[in-house]
């Protein structure tokens, strides 16, 4: 299975919460942003990563890509 990263930025909503912002996206927290002394830092879900100004996420290639129309070929009909 291959991965690729898609860029998600504008389907992220950020909502400021308990002190920091919590990321969003649809009803699923993809991360947060925290205010330290060293300045922003990023948690994000797994999956997801934060990278110059951007947040993306890993998705399968193909995710609709059909491999094969049989399992199990052991019975010789394949």
């Amino acid at each position: 299975m291959s991965l690729v990263r898609v860029d998600v930025t504008s389907r992220v909503k950020g909502k400021y919460e308990n002190g920091h912002m919590n990321l969003y996206m649809g009803d699923a927290q993809v991360g947060k942003v925290i205010e330290t002394n060293q300045g922003f830092q990023h948690e994000m879900a797994e999956g997801f990563e934060f990278e110059n100004d951007k947040v993306f996420r890993y998705e399968q290639e193909n995710p609709n890509e059909v491999k094969s129309y049989v399992e199990g070929c052991d019975e010789g009909w394949c």
